[in-house]
């Protein structure tokens, strides 16, 4: 990968930003994930890239922050992408494309491109997000849950003493400790949705991404682990971008 052709590809999710460097045949391999902006910024390599284009679901303030923390890095253009109707033959199923989280919509153009059988796209971050995708490309809706560490703070929220502040460890055994049980159901009831939603669809292919995918595997279900889905559902979508301002 050249640097006259790099990308700078970011996933702004709810409690972190992922980013990869990238071109318009494949992700590269220098990659990072950051808390807050400062430290994106301090952990970001020499700006090489000629583009950027950011995937986020943080909101117009922060994405507004990002954007101009981008440009006082190097001057080059910054693309938003946003959900649509439609994407090379992936067909949405919202009546209004553009409110569907990009992040999913990405997940499954990723999916869809690396996979052409029917797809259940699961990303399991702040929110667990289910989403099926059939042969044809046509999304046929999905479900969202909270995900474990968004459902162990409900509980210290809104009860009066349930108080755990470390994160939920992946784990589906009888707790010994408030916390050890509060850890157990949590995950319990994200991984029993999930079973739920893959013995209705079986003839789905599972594609599992997000911060919590590797330890739901784990914990027994079945899929194909891609880390890097969102990402790389962006280095496609940024491709099509540039095709069309090219032409």
């Amino acid at each position: 990968m050249s640097d006259a052709s790099q990308w700078l590809l970011l996933d702004v999710g709810n409690t972190a930003i992922k980013w990869r460097l990238g071109d318009a045949s494949a992700l590269g391999g220098a990659s990072g994930a950051a808390a807050t902006l400062d430290d994106l910024v301090a952990g970001l390599p020499a700006p090489s890239w000629c583009e950027v284009a950011i995937s986020s679901v943080a909101g117009a303030p922060a994405d507004a922050a990002l954007t101009q923390a981008l440009q006082d890095l190097k001057a080059v253009p910054v693309w938003q992408a946003e959900s649509t109707a439609e994407f090379q033959g992936l067909v949405n199923s919202y009546a209004t494309p553009q409110t569907m989280g990009v992040d999913r919509w990405l997940a499954m153009v990723a999916a869809r491109h690396n996979y052409a059988e029917s797809l259940c796209v699961i990303d399991l971050g702040t929110a667990v997000t289910v989403d099926l995708v059939s042969q044809d490309g046509h999304h046929q809706g999905g479900f969202i849950l909270p995900g474990p560490a968004l459902m162990q703070r409900a509980l210290s929220a809104d009860t009066g003493r349930i108080r755990v502040s470390a994160p939920p460890m992946p784990d589906l055994t009888p707790g010994n400790s408030t916390e050890a049980c509060v850890g157990a159901g949590v995950w319990r009831a994200a991984i029993g949705a999930l079973t739920s939603c893959l013995a209705s669809y079986p003839e789905y292919r599972p594609v599992l991404t997000g911060g919590g995918a590797a330890a739901a595997i784990a914990l027994g279900i079945e899929g194909e682990h891609r880390p890097d889905l969102v990402l790389e559902g962006l280095r496609l979508w940024l491709a099509q971008q540039l095709d069309a301002r090219e032409s």
